[in-house]
């Protein structure tokens, strides 16, 4: 019998506490958090040069009036991040313009503008432009020949730094009469992106 009560005992201890359980409320505190806004940052390239800072267009980084011999000097254009979101690296193209006087040069004058030195961030790049014209020279005919293809892959991961392009063309000794009073005017197209597989 002791076992019967003590069952009934129980079964009505656990009812109690089912039905005080029920019975009992518990707080409870409810925070929100607005204006959660998701955007996009950005990639913006800026351009300096001696004379002009920080800009998407600067003109006449490059360039000097030469005899056969005669180099340019060292000229820099520097590369920067100004946006918000890192880079991975960028890629530099020319494209070349010439202007040929009569006589006519043929070869025509980019090919007698040897890149003297080329370096990026103190780097020697000058060994990615191969000498596709054969003439043994490495110069803005063959940067332009090969645009698609090299100076690609200088690092450029910060932001707001500047990255230089320093740059040294000189009139081969070998350029011929017919390239007098020639023209090169070459447009530099830098690129920069965010991505390696780019």
């Amino acid at each position: 019998m002791n076992t019967k009560i003590a069952m009934s005992a129980m079964s009505i201890v656990a009812s109690l506490a089912i039905m005080g359980g029920a019975t009992f409320a518990f707080f409870s505190s409810s925070a929100t958090s607005t204006e959660n806004v998701f955007a996009t940052g950005s990639l913006v390239l800026g351009l300096s040069d001696t004379d002009q800072f920080d800009q998407a267009t600067v003109a006449a980084s490059f360039g000097g009036t030469l005899a056969p011999g005669q180099c340019t000097g060292v000229q820099t254009l520097n590369l920067k991040n100004l946006g918000s979101v890192a880079a991975n690296h960028a890629e530099v193209a020319v494209a070349n313009t010439v202007t040929d006087n009569a006589p006519t040069a043929t070869p025509d004058m980019s090919t007698y503008l040897e890149i003297q030195s080329l370096t990026y961030d103190a780097v020697d790049v000058l060994v990615q432009i191969p000498n596709s014209n054969g003439n043994g020279l490495f110069d803005l005919d063959d940067w332009e020949l090969n645009s698609a293809t090299v100076l690609d892959n200088l690092p450029l991961t910060d932001l707001g730094v500047n990255h230089p392009l320093a740059m040294n063309i000189c009139l081969d000794e070998s350029a011929p009469n017919e390239v007098q009073t020639d023209s090169v005017s070459s447009l530099f197209t830098v690129t920069l992106n965010q991505n390696v597989s780019q």
